[in-house]
């Protein structure tokens, strides 16, 4: 098997595990069994469960930024909102722990590696933040605040449904998902 290929099963073996179990519950053992891979190879590949945490969040956030500009290729304000949302969700189902790395609740890093991840959730954030302003326009008061918590709501309703669904064994869609949530925060949660 090819280093990167082995890099690839490992990284996504450590994100299921962190996701699982947290990152001060997760061990590096318990990576190396879900990547069936020793822990000596781990080991060649990874300092440790800090160096794991980080390249489990930088992979992630790289991968959710690239996706997320690539979904602006729609037409239309609401087509490119509701193409990232869908987009948005459609990595959540697949990758559960993704929704606590957007969120920043995996886990914290130390100082260089803390800021690249930051970087790079503020970037995906920005991203969301520019599709949703061509829908919404600008929020009031204090540039940036209330536009802020505009964003954090809506990707915080994609993620609690589809973390939902999840749990409760189901595998929705992710288009109807988000056209769902996009319908309930545009309009509220009135009857048609």
């Amino acid at each position: 098997m090819a280093r990167t290929e082995r890099l690839d099963r490992i990284l996504e073996a450590g994100a299921r595990v962190l996701g699982e179990r947290g990152y001060h519950g997760a061990s590096m053992r318990q990576v190396a069994e879900a990547a069936g891979t020793s822990l000596g190879t781990l080991y060649h590949y990874l300092a440790g469960k800090e160096d794991l945490l980080y390249q489990v969040q930088r992979r992630i956030l790289e991968a959710a930024v690239a996706s997320a500009r690539a979904s602006l290729a729609a037409r239309g304000a609401r087509d490119r909102l509701r193409a990232l949302l869908t987009d948005h969700v459609r990595r959540i189902l697949a990758l559960p722990v993704e929704a606590a790395v957007l969120a920043g609740a995996l886990g914290r890093l130390r100082s260089e590696r803390q800021r690249r991840v930051e970087s790079l959730r503020a970037e995906y954030l920005e991203v969301v933040q520019a599709t949703a302003n061509g829908v919404l326009g600008r929020g009031r008061g204090r540039p940036g605040r209330a536009a802020d918590a505009r964003v954090q709501m809506l990707l915080g309703m994609a993620d609690r449904l589809a973390l939902d669904a999840l749990r409760r064994g189901e595998r929705p869609r992710p288009g109807p998902l988000a056209s769902r949530v996009l319908q309930v925060f545009l309009h509220g949660a009135r009857p048609r």
